[in-house]
């Protein structure tokens, strides 16, 4: 008799305790349900103090750039550029000091972070026409004077973005405007990554 009154006593405890533990989980549960109800209609994304909307033109054909080594590796001058209508062909043709031709994928130094004989290269292409093809968006291409070989190779290039624009697409973006504070509040950055 004593066993069973234990026994019984015992299976009390452990139902109440069961029917705690359900509620106390019920509650949380209903507690979490709420709590993200609450946040789902409120935009948790990035805020943009007085955006404002910018078109972005972004390049669809492709480019050729030939470039002269003047130092080995390092130093290159643009000696010309032309657009081809396909932008995965773009390529830069480099006439070495050795006198040979090296053709390289645009896509190949995109991707390939790894520093090679030409590592010197990319900073020139950066500044030429070559940046359609890293940039995401036109305005960050402007060719500088001081990487091409001679003043006509850098008219050409400079006359040659037009008709990169004018083929290009665009689409509306929102940029932050003067007084926006917060992450790169007051920087620029370039994007040459795809």
């Amino acid at each position: 008799m004593f066993e069973v009154y234990n026994w019984s006593k015992m299976n009390k405890k452990i139902i109440t305790g069961l029917a705690l533990t359900k509620k106390i989980t019920l509650t949380a549960t209903v507690a979490a349900v709420l709590a993200l109800q609450s946040c789902a209609g409120e935009d948790v994304g990035p805020r943009i103090k007085d955006a404002k909307q910018e078109t972005v033109y972004e390049s669809t054909q492709g480019v050729v750039t030939e470039v002269e080594e003047i130092e080995p590796g390092e130093d290159y001058k643009i000696i010309d550029e032309r657009i081809i209508d396909d932008k995965e062909k773009s390529i830069a043709i480099v006439h070495t000091l050795e006198g040979t031709v090296d053709t390289l994928s645009l896509k190949k130094l995109k991707d390939d972070n790894s520093s090679y004989r030409h590592s010197g290269l990319r900073g020139i292409l950066y500044y030429s026409l070559a940046a359609s093809y890293f940039n995401r968006s036109l305005r960050n291409v402007t060719p500088n004077q001081s990487n091409y070989k001679n003043a006509s190779a850098y008219n050409k290039s400079t006359g040659l973005k037009n008709n990169l624009r004018s083929s290009a697409t665009s689409r509306r973006v929102n940029v932050p405007g003067a007084s926006s504070r917060g992450y790169g509040s007051g920087k620029s950055f370039r994007s040459f990554g795809g």
